[in-house]
Formats: structure tokens, C-alpha cells, sequence
């Protein structure tokens, strides 16, 4: 089997199982997608994005908003509950990693319920 194609079989394993992404995969990942999109990496130099983190990012962004949703929690109980701004909510959601601050993410994963998965 092609060293590529192993890769490629790991990732899309994590992605199903809904895993983290570590910074090589995401590196790996990174690199697959300026690939087969040239241009995309003028773009992430001008605008000093960090696909790597975002890539990683994605997953706890995704929990994050499936578990919410499941609860039927809205940003503004949460907001209230936890005395955070509901915009830093949402940065997590969407996955804005350059918003994020570390203890309000914390905060809001053990609302959720989802240390364990975080762990």
C-alpha cells in the first residue's frame, strides 16, 4: 500500500469516529488540500490563517454545537449560567480559533458534558 494512501485511510478513520485530528494529521491534511488547491496557500499567508488549527479545531467545534443542540441548550442560557459573553460561544462553535480563550472553552466543555471525550 502507497504511503499516502495508509495516511489517507487514517484520516478519514479519525474523521468518522470523530477523533482529534493531532498536528501531524492536520499538517497532513493541510498539505492535501494546498495541493490540489494551489492558489489556496497565497491566501493563507496573506491573511495569516492557521489551517492546521482549524483543521484540528473542527472536531471540538463540532461537538460542541451537536451536544448543545442535543440539550436543547441556546447560547443565551448558557451565556447566563457560565457569565460568559455568548459571542465567545459562538467563536467556539464556529471554530474561531484565533477568538478562542482557553478557560472559557474549558468552562464550556464541562457544561456540555464533554470532558471525557475532550480528555
Amino acid at each position: 500500500m502507497y504511503p499516502d494512501k495508509k495516511k489517507d485511510i487514517e484520516v478519514i478513520k479519525a474523521l468518522k469516529e470523530k477523533k482529534f485530528i493531532d498536528a501531524d494529521m492536520a499538517g497532513y491534511i493541510t498539505d492535501k488540500i494546498v495541493e490540489l488547491m494551489p492558489n489556496l496557500k497565497w491566501a493563507i499567508d496573506k491573511y495569516d490563517i492557521s489551517p492546521k488549527d482549524m483543521i484540528r479545531f473542527q472536531m471540538v467545534s463540532e461537538m460542541c454545537r451537536n451536544e448543545r443542540e442535543r440539550k436543547g441548550f441556546t447560547f443565551k442560557q448558557i451565556s447566563l449560567d457560565l457569565k460568559i459573553p455568548q459571542y465567545r460561544l459562538k467563536d467556539v462553535e464556529s471554530s474561531s480559533v484565533k477568538n478562542i480563550v482557553a478557560d472559557i472553552l474549558e468552562k464550556y466543555i464541562d457544561y456540555l458534558g464533554l470532558r471525557k471525550w475532550f480528555n
